[in-house]
């Protein structure tokens, strides 16, 4: 469908990921007449080259206002998954055996601890586990295991089919996609959003959100673009065929991870590189995967490599997201910058901006994840 026939609506979203997606089918799921301008095709960057985890507890150090955010999100996914097979027909594959994090060192025994003590005062779920209890759970596991902490409420999806069944809703849904297609710049009036300007043409919109990923800072003529500064974080990552006996849990180290998917294979990763936008994938990448997964599980070594793959990452200078209005503009939001967990923080990510969009409200505090965290930083500074 062209842009000339169709480019009056109610909402304009600027990237068309999970987030993106995710934020364009709520949108036409409450009514509004909604489009997602995508530079390239649907899904094909970061989101498609996630792991899929969902593991909030296994990496928080702390409970902060992100660990909330995070846990949140969570608590969405199985109803979600529930949904979209229903409207659908796609399995997004969401598995709740858990997560095991392995203490291969010292170093990883006094992290581990920490996390212990902090989730178990905090009443959360995680278990301590000896080596023989690992072993008898996942047996290819490594000797070096000293023993493991068990996060039972992280879960996993495939990212990938996660991707396909939220395409297929937002399409069914009304929303219209126009891929191939690049902001050249954002249309404000009178402190007021009106559209998108791209190469395609004007679209016209009341409301529009910037989510973009690791491209978000490069949308022009958005007034809080250049302070939050998003930028690519490199991550490369490998699928193997899945040893037998295949594992059941996402498997943590220090240095790694190990994800196994029910078509048999095994996805290993990742690497954090700070190499612009190129997305290619390296020998020293993939070597470093490898030895990585290998310190996990020995079997690893033996395991035949089905694909390899790089994605961006957007990052911001605190790491942390950025969600909500823009404090000048009406009518602009942004949801980008999740780095490491756009999947993870994709549902609620959708429903924050979705409430705000249609009220102007929402129940969760976004003080945290405001834009203008970044502009105040730079005033102090």
């Amino acid at each position: 469908m062209g842009i000339d026939s169709e480019k009056t609506f109610d909402a304009a979203i600027i990237g068309g990921g999970v987030i993106g997606c995710a934020i364009a089918w709520r949108l036409a799921q409450a009514g509004l007449r909604s489009c997602i301008i995508e530079r390239g095709k649907i899904g094909a960057e970061a989101s498609s080259a996630a792991g899929g985890m969902l593991a909030p507890l296994a990496e928080a150090d702390q409970q902060d206002a992100f660990f909330d955010l995070a846990v949140s999100s969570r608590a969405i996914y199985q109803g979600l998954a529930t949904e979209l097979r229903a409207l659908t027909g796609f399995d997004v594959e969401y598995r709740t055996e858990g997560t095991l994090f392995l203490a291969l060192t010292a170093d990883d025994e006094e992290e581990l601890e920490k996390r212990y003590k902090w989730q178990c005062a905090a009443g959360l779920r995680v278990e301590f586990m000896s080596f023989s209890k690992v072993r008898e759970l996942e047996p290819l596991i490594s000797e070096k295991t000293r023993w493991a902490l068990k996060f039972p409420d992280d879960h996993q999806v495939n990212n990938r089919h996660l991707l396909v069944a939220i395409e297929a809703a937002a399409r069914a849904a009304g929303v219209v996609v126009f891929e191939n297609t690049a902001a050249a710049s954002l249309i404000i009036e009178r402190s007021r959003i009106r559209g998108v300007l791209t190469g395609g043409g004007e679209i016209q919109a009341t409301s529009v959100v910037v989510a973009a990923g690791s491209w978000s800072s490069l949308v022009p003529g958005a007034p809080s673009a250049a302070t939050m500064a998003v930028s690519p974080v490199r991550g490369q990552m490998i699928a193997l065929k899945a040893p037998d006996p295949a594992p059941n849990f996402v498997i943590y180290s220090g240095r790694g991870y190990l994800v196994p998917r029910l078509g048999g294979f095994l996805i290993s990763g990742s690497t954090t590189e700070q190499a612009g936008y190129q997305k290619s994938v390296t020998a020293g990448g993939l070597a470093s995967i490898v030895e990585n997964a290998v310190e996990i599980m020995p079997a690893v070594r033996s395991l035949s490599i089905i694909e390899t793959w790089a994605g961006l990452r957007p990052t911001t200078p605190d790491g942390w997201p950025v969600i909500g209005a823009d404090p000048e503009i009406a009518g602009l939001f942004y949801a980008t910058g999740h780095y490491r967990n756009g999947i993870l923080l994709a549902p609620v990510t959708a429903e924050i901006i979705r409430d705000l969009i249609l009220t102007g409200v929402t129940s969760l505090d976004l003080a945290p994840f405001s834009v203008t965290r970044f502009a105040n930083r730079l005033a102090v500074g």
